[in-house]
């Protein structure tokens, strides 16, 4: 890949009540064509007005294929009341970059749409990011 290139991932924010007491699954889904080495979790933001608070985290995934999706953070419904934020490091091919997926008060919607490649109702945020570096 040239300089010029960038990261591109989705991550989704599906309900789903499972056994842990939690309400939201939030996938990372890798949309470029090689794996993504690492991907870290570090930090889920909440905002409501001016009000903000931030949980810092340590979730680290490794060899997600092209295409592919893991859950990488679940929330108990609390953080569905504001706006979220969840800043996650990717490690792809040897070039590193920061992305920043924001959410709205996901507890407001409804009738969510069928996530491509999860097959899964949610809200889907897309962010791409310009790299520096080649990627292999």
């Amino acid at each position: 890949m040239r300089n010029s290139d960038v990261v591109r991932c989705r991550m989704a924010a599906c309900r789903e009540k499972l056994d842990d007491g939690k309400q939201w699954s939030f996938y990372l889904i890798n949309d470029n064509a090689v794996s993504i080495d690492t991907a870290v979790l570090y930090e889920v933001a909440y905002e409501w007005g001016d009000w903000s608070n931030d949980e810092l985290t340590d979730v680290r995934i490794t060899s997600l294929a092209p295409g592919g999706h893991i859950v990488i953070w679940r929330d108990d419904g609390s953080g569905a009341e504001l706006r979220m934020e969840l800043s996650v490091q990717v490690q792809l091919g040897g070039s590193t970059v920061r992305l920043q997926f924001e959410f709205p008060k996901l507890y407001r919607l409804k009738n969510l749409p069928l996530v491509e490649g999860l097959d899964k109702p949610g809200w889907q945020v897309a962010v791409e990011k310009r790299i520096a570096g080649t990627l292999k």
